[in-house]
């Protein structure tokens, strides 16, 4: 998966400073500076034109003007589409809040006419999809237009009020009227668009305004949202957020924490039983105990499974040392527990974990550091080492403090791969999920799955083949068993993750590759 990424740039002056004018205004697409979403444009020669080209990608991409504003005017362009969706944006709001014309030059010469009749596409993000248009008003929203897929056409889309209408290579007859636009008479930026999986090229943009329209006394223009600076807080609180296993010994105000465990009691919870219990734990005996006994839990562990060399389990021991050194340096930390007993028992979970990150969140806004960990400490320790009863169940282990650094943002998923709007469609918003099956390996090829493997430092997946069942254990985790679909190709049942394995020249498994999601790492083989 390609990461979201939204980089904001400020426009040229003369630009804005044209654009209220009526004069006609050229975009040099080759300086120009542009939010980008989810794509970098980059300059190329397609056909004898200097052009900006979109790369190939997943989900709908854009790029847009910064600060400026569009509503009634003439749009023109030149689009090679190659080979799929490409289209412009107007009256784009932010990111994901635009409405959008876009081709599909190949459906142009489709011997299917019901194809060829969608060529060109309106569209209303996000919730407007041509999905959802075509369901609630098929073929109103689209149209056939005379296209040869990977030349170049020009466009030209006049936007006035509620009304765009769409020529293409200087027909005088429009090929599509859309009279009713979903986001009424608005403002907003003009932008490049592409769809899934294509790339698209552009040429020569043009925009040229129109007077204002006249609004009767039901209309209204429906302008931007403009947020508090409270607003902006929170939503940059919630965006800063990281998980931090490493942590700089300062003490963290008792005001301070009382306010994170207020914040974290304020969750919302089923039927307002709040089962929790947060347990803190300030005494750092208690802390260097717990860090005693995880590493000799994970020597006992490596000698059960038959290391008995002296240099490897000093390894091990190192190597455990140094992941709870870091990860039990921090001034405080907080053992979000529910109680078994609550009056409603199977919603513990859900309870338990929105109080976790509203402490999190409440941490992060007065400067601290947290992660949401379940498995760094096996709970077994944890209810040993600070005597916790039976009868209550963990849902974290949360540190608090300040970091030795703040980790860089991992990947996110782009918000159009999250969000769907009325309606789910195999193939479009969602991938319908195939049951993996589960097939007999001989036990000899089994056995040669066993073995360590190492990510890095601090984190070691360990094979184990016992009565014909394969199993993985991950550093600080339980066992859980894996079963193979293919030889050399397993698959978990707890989680969608899957372990491929791999050999050498010789038939050795010499390494293993653990898949879940769109995230994939490598692990060799520890000899």
């Amino acid at each position: 998966m390609k990461k979201l990424m939204v980089a904001v740039f400020f426009m040229l002056l003369f630009l804005t400073a044209n654009f209220g004018q009526s004069d006609k205004t050229e975009i040099d697409l080759q300086n120009a500076k542009f939010i980008e979403v989810g794509v970098t444009p980059e300059m190329i020669n397609y056909r004898g034109k200097d052009a900006l080209q979109l790369p190939k990608g997943s989900g709908e991409r854009q790029i847009y003007l910064p600060n400026f504003e569009f509503e009634n005017g003439i749009i023109e362009l030149d689009i090679a589409a190659v080979p799929y969706y490409t289209g412009l944006t107007f009256r784009v709001r932010d990111n994901y809040v635009y409405e959008a014309i876009y081709f599909r030059p190949q459906n142009s010469v489709n011997d299917d006419p019901v194809s060829r009749s969608h060529t060109v596409q309106y569209i209303a993000s996000p919730a407007k999809t041509w999905y959802y248009l075509r369901d609630t008003e098929p073929e109103k929203y689209e149209s056939y237009a005379n296209i040869t897929p990977d030349e170049w056409f020009h466009v030209k889309v006049v936007v006035n009020g509620k009304k765009a209408e769409v020529f293409i290579n200087n027909v005088d007859t429009p090929c599509l009227i859309v009279d009713d636009l979903k986001y009424g008479i608005s403002k907003g930026s003009v932008g490049l668009w592409v769809g899934n999986y294509s790339p698209g090229t552009f040429a020569n943009l043009t925009i040229t305004p129109l007077p204002d329209s006249k609004l009767s006394g039901s209309e209204v223009v429906l302008e931007k949202p403009v947020y508090t600076p409270e607003q902006e807080y929170l939503f940059n609180t919630m965006k800063a957020r990281r998980s931090v296993r490493n942590f700089k010994p300062d003490p963290v105000p008792q005001e301070h924490l009382m306010k994170i465990l207020e914040m974290a009691a304020t969750s919302p919870t089923s039927g307002n039983q709040q089962p929790w219990k947060f347990l803190v734990i300030q005494d750092r005996a208690k802390l260097d105990l717990l860090k005693k006994k995880g590493i000799e839990r994970r020597i006992r562990r490596a000698k059960e499974r038959g290391v008995n060399d002296e240099k490897e389990l000093e390894k091990i021991r190192s190597g455990a040392d140094n992941y709870f050194t870091k990860f039990l340096s921090a001034p405080v930390y907080v053992v979000v527990l529910v109680d078994s007993a609550s009056k409603y028992p199977s919603y513990n979970i859900y309870d338990g974990s929105a109080a976790s990150v509203l402490l999190m969140v409440a941490a992060r806004a007065l400067g601290y550091g947290t992660v949401f960990s379940q498995d760094s400490v096996p709970y077994e320790l944890l209810k040993e080492v600070f005597e916790i009863p039976d009868q209550y169940e963990r849902i974290c282990f949360t540190p608090i403090g300040i970091p030795v650094e703040w980790p860089e943002p991992h990947n996110k998923k782009p918000l159009y791969e999250l969000a769907v709007f009325e309606k789910m469609i195999n193939g479009v918003n969602y991938n319908k999920w195939i049951k993996k099956v589960e097939i007999e390996l001989p036990e000899k090829l089994l056995q040669d799955y066993a073995g360590e493997f190492r990510l890095d430092e601090d984190m070691t997946f360990t094979i184990t083949v016992e009565n014909s069942t394969v199993n993985v254990q991950m550093t600080g985790q339980p066992k859980f068993e894996i079963y193979p679909e293919a030889k050399d190709k397993f698959f978990l049942k707890v989680t969608t993750a899957e372990i491929h394995f791999s050999r050498n020249n010789n038939g050795r498994v010499k390494g293993l590759k653990f898949i879940q999601g769109s995230e994939e790492y490598d692990l060799t083989r520890i000899e």
